[in-house]
């Protein structure tokens, strides 16, 4: 288990220090493990490894004290990887988090103010009775990064009966309510009314709200319900607006959502973008109204008033420009339009942040068939449709422009599943200093949408140097040339890329690019991916930094310069440029032939602060949606997600493999299937609730493998392998082997000849063995068929059952009791003829039911060029796909796994193939997690079992604890070798050991291949 949190404490231990110190760190350790194991490990992050213990309330010096929010953890009984100590979790070392009240039950039911739109949107306040003052300055209990905002603005009330009031404070621009002036007189503030202050526009809500129901996994994960696309839409009770403006479309007007809930108590911590009762719990505000001067201007800002009109910087702007410019004019300096007056988006930044919290059914409710899938908002009434335009480029001040930039990644990743969406940070530009990107970009690291999932060779999707830069592009390429385009995508026609971009139906990827990339060669794959990147589903939002858009520094100049500064910024669709002479509007336009083609829309942008986002992403790090809770009726415990890792022999009850244990399943396997010949029993890994398997005579015949590299395919196999020798007798059923790559990818299958059950091993790189070999099968299969004389396997093995029963075996003898291998059989058997023991003894049924295990079967249809098996493939695949056809009748399974679906989705095995395994990208927590798909539409997720993996020493079970290097989480993952107890045997050769002990108690004679004359 491997979980990340932060910790927070004081500069040299003491609580009454300031300046608090933080750390991110990654706490390894086993399920289950308590926060004692961990405490002074946590503890030395932020203090040194000689913190002194704290002393306040009692506390003795040595003792680490740990807080989540305002509850002290006893680190005896808190458990790593169970609430409140999940993925994403901040913890304070002494003394509590100074917020940590502000999310209690008592503030559930309270009214909320949320800040729907402006430069600093997001921000959700609750308001307890009192009086409330908003403003810029750092005194206001509700305080707004918005330049036309006075210091102390204007006040709302909340009144005992519950009713609430707002008055403006005598401010330079004035407050407006649903677009009627406020004057210094109280006016009653209805739930659901706009409250517009400078650029900014607030929403009073009620509390309360729906609230999805989460299952903790016990490892560091929240589960949320499994949500179909239709119901999550439903959920979430709510759709887009209509737009306007370049790359957008209309949607279809929805019924407004219900008000959504609030999180948890102890969900906060400093800087989160959600503040306690009255702002913030450093300033509590005062009971009653506080005294101001009615009809005063604002005192905080005297330089201002005289400067400015009614209507702040921007409007005075913007009339200047309206007076002195002539129309064309007024066209090409931004500040010609006058920002929409729309109303704030349902999806607004505060409703998403209060969805992540809950959370609520508005997270991750739009999937491909959602009317607003890939749209984004940068303002009230100004939206753009990634799904249509492909890329966006946005351009402005650097401060303005990362409030805009991490309001429109936070909506993409607030609304669409990881499994939609993945989201890759290209942030390499050395104009700016590391610790300057890493700090811009720390929040993103926490979403779930930037953990690799297509076998990207990262621990995550970020690139903070050059080198990161170029692995991040290049995997890019790599899907780019494996997409509809092919490797021409590069030079495909704009209409060809605009069509395949409509066809296509695949995973989402978003690609910001933040400043230059780097090389020449990452200019241009940057520039090639925004303009046709669109056909494999990947969209660029491209930032640069430029000065606002002026009158001094009109469109056609600021882009220019935001095109050299990002180089992929000349070729996005749409572009988005920062306006006015505080850079809090936004003009929204199209690009054709990489130049701007007027006019566009103007809004006034949203944009969400650093703390927001942090606390959004913090809030998103433990989801997960790949498990369903349980049936809570009943008081039935929530069912516990997929294992990081499982071993086979537990799944089959098989801790410790004995003789004796194998020969009870073997006769109850005998007893069960003797009326349908046998059955075959695979065991595939560990489930949520237990083993996950099939049965491939009543669920097959046939079981299709699909993986990328690295998935776990081979291992699968010999998992498959080892479950099915480990259910059936050795002269019940034959295990043969193909390893279709030949020997380029390692061992294979060869490990798996160590199982008695093993009647060949073929290595697909032997052009003579492999006509052998698909001769050998050919022939067998020709047996078959004459002796069955068209009767199914199934039916004629039941005639046979009585005859097959009636032979007496033979007595083990001495040698055999005690379990030694028979000297006259090899370890790994290559193609025998024949195997015969030293004494007489009852051979095997004539027809035992063979089972054909294939590896990278698409090595086989697709050879590559020079392989040495190249001549030779054709007639094995032949035969195979006559297996695939007639192997259900004649008692012959086929087992095929292949790393490239496209390859081998033509062919005879993939289309008999009833039961099915799609493997995952590599990813944490490892390989082998899956899905086994029956044929009849079920899915049932699954951890592969291993079976080559040896008892590993005690010292990787013991838990660590060490700094996460956010800047280096783009490179290769280390591959450490896994520890193990010295050179024991692996599993599968302790199964092989006492399946071959148990064959000769019951004088199993393995099946020969080919059949014996």
């Amino acid at each position: 288990m491997q979980i990340r949190l932060t910790v927070l404490g004081s500069r040299g231990g003491h609580p009454a220090a300031s300046a608090p110190a933080g750390c991110d760190v990654l706490v390894t350790a086993p399920a289950g493990t308590a926060l004692a194991a961990v405490a002074s490990g946590l503890a030395a992050t932020v203090g040194g490894p000689d913190t002194p213990a704290s002393t306040a309330g009692g506390t003795p010096r040595g003792t680490v004290v740990l807080y989540a929010g305002s509850r002290r953890l006893d680190p005896h009984r808190a458990v790593l990887g169970e609430p409140p100590l999940v993925d994403g979790a901040v913890l304070t070392l002494h003394v509590p988090a100074p917020d940590a009240d502000a999310l209690g039950d008592d503030g559930l039911g309270a009214p909320q103010l949320h800040v729907v739109a402006g430069p600093d949107a997001g921000g959700v306040h609750l308001l307890h009775p009192g009086s409330v003052r908003i403003g810029r300055s750092a005194d206001a209990d509700v305080p707004l990064d918005d330049p036309d905002v006075s210091r102390l603005h204007c006040t709302v009330t909340v009144m005992p009966d519950g009713r609430v009031a707002v008055a403006d404070l005598g401010s330079t621009n004035g407050t407006t309510l649903d677009g009627a002036p406020v004057g210094v007189r109280a006016v009653p503030l209805a739930p659901g009314a706009l409250l517009r202050i400078g650029e900014s526009t607030l929403r009073l809500a009620p509390g309360g709200g729906d609230r999805l129901p989460v299952a903790p996994d016990l490892e560091g994960h929240l589960a949320l319900p499994d949500r179909s696309d239709g119901a999550a839409r439903a959920s979430a009770g709510a759709g887009d607006r209509p737009a306007g403006g370049p790359g957008t479309r209309e949607a279809l007007p929805h019924a407004a959502p219900a008000a959504p809930g609030w999180p948890p108590a102890g969900a906060a911590h400093p800087g989160s973008g959600a503040t306690p009762p009255h702002g913030t719990a450093t300033h509590p505000a005062p009971a009653a109204p506080a005294p101001s001067r009615p009809g005063t201007p604002d005192a905080g800002a005297p330089d201002e008033a005289p400067r400015r009109r009614r209507g702040g910087i921007g409007a005075w702007a913007r009339k200047w420009v309206r007076g002195e410019e002539d129309e064309e004019a007024a066209a090409e300096a931004v500040g010609a339009a006058e920002p929409a007056a729309a109303a704030p988006d349902v999806d607004d930044p505060a409703a998403l942040l209060l969805a992540a919290l809950g959370p609520t059914g508005r997270l991750w409710s739009r999937g491909p068939g959602h009317p607003g899938f890939l749209e984004v908002g940068l303002g009230a009434g100004s939206r753009v449709a990634l799904r249509e335009s492909g890329s966006l480029g946005v351009a402005g001040p650097r401060g303005r422009l990362m409030g805009v930039a991490r309001s429109v990644v936070a909506q993409l990743a607030a609304l669409h599943a990881p499994a939609q969406l993945e989201i890759v940070l290209l942030a390499a530009d050395r104009v700016r200093p590391l610790q300057e990107r890493r700090r811009d970009w720390a929040w993103l690291g926490w979403l779930p949408h930037v953990r690799p999932g297509h076998g990207q060779d990262c621990r995550l999707l970020l690139a903070y140097d050059r080198d990161q830069a170029a692995a991040r592009g290049a995997e890019l390429a790599r899907r780019l040339d494996d997409g509809p385009l092919g490797s021409g995508w590069a030079s495909a026609e704009p209409s060809a890329v605009r069509r395949t971009a409509d066809a296509y139906e695949g995973p989402r990827t978003l690609v910001v690019v933040d400043g230059d990339p780097g090389t020449g060669a990452l200019r241009d794959l940057t520039g090639r991916l925004a303009s046709h990147g669109p056909a494999a589903g990947i969209h660029v939002l491209a930032l640069a930094e430029a000065p606002a858009a002026t009158p001094a520094s009109p469109v056609a100049q600021t882009y220019e310069t935001a095109c050299a500064a990002t180089p992929a910024f000349r070729d996005c669709a749409v572009a988005a440029l920062l306006s006015g002479d505080v850079a809090t509007a936004v003009r929204t336009f199209a690009v054709s032939g990489g130049r701007p083609v007027p006019p566009g829309g103007t809004a006034v942008a949203d944009g969400v602060s650093a703390a927001w986002a942090e606390r959004f992403a913090r809030a998103l790090a433990p989801l997960r949606t790949d498990v369903t809770p349980a049936d809570q009726q009943g008081g039935h415990r929530p069912a516990a997600s997929l294992p990081a890792a499982a071993r086979l022999l537990d799944e089959l009850g098989l801790a410790r493999a004995t003789p004796a244990s194998l020969m009870a399943r073997w006769a109850a396997a005998t007893d069960q299937g003797r009326a349908v010949g046998g059955l075959a029993d695979v065991v595939l890994g560990a489930g949520r609730r237990g083993p996950v398997g099939a049965e491939l005579v009543h669920e097959g015949p046939h079981l299709l493998i699909e993986g990328p590299a690295g998935s776990g395919r081979t291992e699968l196999l010999r998992s498959l392998a080892a479950s099915l020798a480990a259910g059936s007798r050795p002269d019940h059923l034959g295990l043969l082997l193909l390893d279709g790559a030949g020997g380029d990818r390692g061992e294979g299958l060869l490990p798996c000849t160590e199982l008695p059950h093993v009647s060949a091993h073929l290595v697909a790189s032997d052009p003579l063995r492999m006509r052998e070999f698909a001769q050998a099968l050919a022939t067998e299969l020709g047996r078959r068929h004459e002796l069955l004389d068209g009767v199914p396997f199934t039916e004629w093995h039941g005639r046979h059952a009585l005859s097959d029963r009636m032979v007496s075996p033979r007595d083990p003898g001495p040698g055999e009791q005690r379990g030694d291998l028979d000297p006259q059989r090899t370890g790994t058997l290559r193609l025998r003829a024949s195997a015969p023991r030293s004494e007489p003894a009852a051979g095997p049924s004539p027809l035992p039911r063979l089972v054909l295990l294939v590896d990278d079967f698409d090595a086989l249809v697709a050879p590559a060029l020079g392989s040495p098996g190249r001549p030779a493939a054709g007639s094995l695949v032949r035969i195979l796909e006559g297996v695939a056809r007639e192997g259900a009748r004649l008692g012959v399974h086929l087992i095929t796994a292949t790393a490239r679906p496209d390859r081998t989705e033509d062919t005879e095995p993939a289309r008999q193939a009833a039961l099915r395994v799609e493997l995952d990208a590599p990813d944490r927590p490892g390989p082998g997690r899956g899905r086994l798909l029956y044929a009849d539409g079920r899915a049932v997720p699954f951890q592969a079992g291993r079976v080559t993996g040896r008892i590993p020493r005690t010292a990787t079970l013991r838990p660590t604890v060490v700094p996460v290097e956010w800047e280096r989480m783009g490179d290769p993952p280390a591959r450490r070798p896994v520890r193990e107890l010295g050179n024991g045997p692996t599993d599968l050769a302790l199964l092989a050991s006492a399946l071959d002990r148990a064959s000769h108690l019951v004088s199993a004679i393995p099946v020969l291949f080919p059949a014996a004359p």
